[in-house]
């Protein structure tokens, strides 16, 4: 990063939006109030909570000037950040969610970026925090400056989807970046405050589009707390959800295809539809028809003992399917985070005892390479056979095909046949 220098230090408006939250609030706004940055404005917007968040956020706003706190109804995160955007008066805007925390001298890197190049943004990498340890979590593009003949060229084609089915060019999420206030005041204020899935790279991908030069970091200074209760993935899948998703895609696909039909948006859109979709389907293993046309696992033969490795939320689902399908033999559950799932009352067992079962397929359900190199570290440990591992596949040529045969426009992501 740039070394310490004397900047002229503009106002920064830091925006947390809150709903039902108490048990986090102290870390996360004692985070924000001591940063070694302190020309901030913290704006603690409390979307309707029925906790005690907002006795929290007026006790601060007690003993901190630099603080404002607003109480609106419940309407979601999107109208909550629109609330605290617009309430705001800052030179810079930083999102941080209010179970999250950032390190104290984030801020301050952000900012030297941000002045030292001139850019509309600064993004780095984020820790992940789950019951106490941390994993980081990288972009796939490489740190430095970004003008934008270099964003028209190595970012925008890859931005939503980087050619390996599935992965982000840059992440979605739109909490710990530092905007300056005019890439992201309007463009917040046209997401819909109906979108509750995808409503982070609603604001974000556009962000980009229309940026004049980025800064990409190596930095991990924000620190994103996976909670134990959400964790826990709700896998009561119904069209409705398809249709709460398709939500964001049909906003996106009206803001970056429409307005510029060149680096391969559409086909971007169409392939994370696809990674939601699937995911939230657990790969259609509960629908029979639906999963023998695209065969995500490959041909799985009715009857066949079937056990999974990865606890997420794609796991979950398939876990659930997998149950629930009267043609397969549920064995078992593995991850090499089973003590954890285990404080969760999750089925899920150590991955070193996987020979005291007696399984035909492994499943991996899980875009993340990671995982890969766990099960075949683990199958040449165990002396297994690979034969018996069945990676999630997705032939992307069929992407079209595949949003169309879940009830979609495969351009629009409008609902077909709408009465």
């Amino acid at each position: 990063m740039p070394g310490k220098t004397e900047l002229t230090m503009e106002l920064i408006s830091v925006i947390v939006p809150i709903y039902n939250l108490d048990a986090y609030l102290y870390q996360c706004i004692n985070s924000i109030i001591h940063q070694t940055y302190d020309r901030l404005e913290i704006v603690l917007v409390d979307d309707g909570s029925t906790d005690n968040a907002l006795e929290i956020c007026e006790s601060f706003r007690k003993s901190d000037p630099r603080i404002k706190v607003i109480a609106k109804p419940n309407g979601g995160l999107v109208s909550a950040r629109k609330a605290g955007l617009n309430a705001s008066t800052g030179d810079y805007v930083f999102y941080l969610d209010g179970d999250d925390w950032i390190d104290k001298d984030c801020l301050y890197q952000y900012y030297q970026y941000a002045k030292n190049y001139n850019v509309d943004i600064v993004l780095g990498d984020y820790k992940r925090e789950f019951l106490g340890n941390f994993v980081r979590i990288n972009n796939s593009v490489k740190p430095g400056f970004y003008d934008r003949s270099r964003i028209t060229r190595e970012i925008l084609p890859i931005m939503i989807y980087a050619e390996e089915f599935f992965h982000h060019g840059i992440k979605t999420y739109s909490w710990g970046k530092l905007y300056k206030r005019g890439v992201v005041e309007e463009l917040q204020n046209q997401v819909p405050n109906e979108i509750m899935i995808g409503e982070d790279a609603a604001l974000v991908y556009p962000a980009i589009f229309i940026s004049n030069s980025i800064y990409i970091t190596d930095i991990a200074e924000c620190n994103y707390r996976q909670r134990p209760n959400s964790i826990l993935k709700s896998t009561n899948f119904d069209k409705n959800e398809l249709n709460r998703i398709a939500l964001a895609f049909n906003y996106l696909s009206n803001v970056l295809v429409t307005n510029d039909p060149g680096y391969n948006f559409l086909h971007q859109l169409q392939a994370y539809f696809a990674a939601i979709s699937i995911i939230r389907t657990g790969a259609f293993l509960g629908d029979n028809k639906q999963y023998n046309k695209f065969r995500l696992f490959g041909e799985i033969q009715r009857g066949a003992r079937l056990s999974l490795y990865n606890s997420g939320s794609f796991g979950q689902h398939v876990f659930k399917h997998i149950k629930e399908n009267k043609h397969f033999q549920y064995v078992a559950w593995f991850d090499k985070d089973f003590r954890e799932n285990n404080i969760l009352k999750m089925d899920v067992s150590d991955p070193d005892e996987i020979m005291n079962y007696d399984f035909d397929y492994l499943l991996a359900p899980s875009f993340d390479p990671q995982i890969k190199h766990e099960i075949l570290t683990l199958f040449e440990k165990m002396n297994l056979p690979k034969s018996k591992i069945r990676y999630i596949s997705f032939d992307t040529s069929k992407l079209a095909d595949f949003i169309e045969s879940v009830g979609f426009d495969a351009t629009t992501f409008l609902p077909l046949h709408r009465k």
